[in-house]
């Protein structure tokens, strides 16, 4: 049930996504870095300034969520890098799942982690939350898994054609290129 809404919201959000990511994975891949970086300030906040504000059982929380959302900035990072061998569309859509995976995992346990700090327990329920943004990460692998590589026999096919396609234009170049004297020379000498 929750992975038919997520691709429900997913078809609403692609269009708009889309004329903002417009398909060029550079965005993708500077996104996973951007969020890499903020995983080492996050690291040293936790270390510096949370260590002295939080227990034991929080800090780990804290470090799990960083942890989370630096693996999953690393495989945003790769996939894009690779992005030739995934479909486009599941590419897409693994991306969107990392990225809500990001916000409901790792930030429900930013919030219960640091919630000591703003002294509020009523946000308890956000313990609910994290389970979402956990489907969301194991959606994006499993539909990778399964959905995203291209058929590899596709990919060999489409080489050969662009091989056969490039060597027929050389030829058709080489021919072209004769002049008219060359080539009534040759006719000539056909007869």
């Amino acid at each position: 049930m929750v992975f038919k809404l997520l691709i429900v919201l997913f078809v609403h959000i692609k269009p708009k996504l889309n004329a903002f990511m417009d398909k060029n994975n550079n965005i993708y891949i500077k996104t996973g870095l951007g969020i890499a970086a903020f995983c080492v300030i996050l690291g040293a906040f936790a270390s510096h300034m949370l260590k002295e504000l939080l227990n034991e059982a929080d800090l780990n929380t804290f470090d799990t969520g960083t942890k989370y959302l630096f693996y999953h900035a690393l495989g945003i990072i790769t996939i894009s890098l690779s992005h030739r061998k995934f479909n486009q569309n599941i590419l897409d859509l693994v991306i969107f799942l990392f990225l809500g995976g990001m916000v409901f995992f790792t930030g429900s346990l930013y919030l219960l982690a640091t919630r000591s700090i703003w002294g509020d327990d009523s946000f308890v329920w956000l313990g609910a939350i994290t389970p979402v943004g956990g489907v969301m990460f194991i959606s994006g692998w499993l539909l990778l898994l399964v959905k995203g590589l291209k058929n590899t026999e596709q990919q060999v096919n489409d080489k050969d054609s662009t091989h056969k396609t490039k060597h027929r234009h050389r030829k058709h170049r080489r021919s072209s290129s004769k002049s008219t004297t060359e080539k009534s020379v040759e006719t000539g000498l056909n007869n």
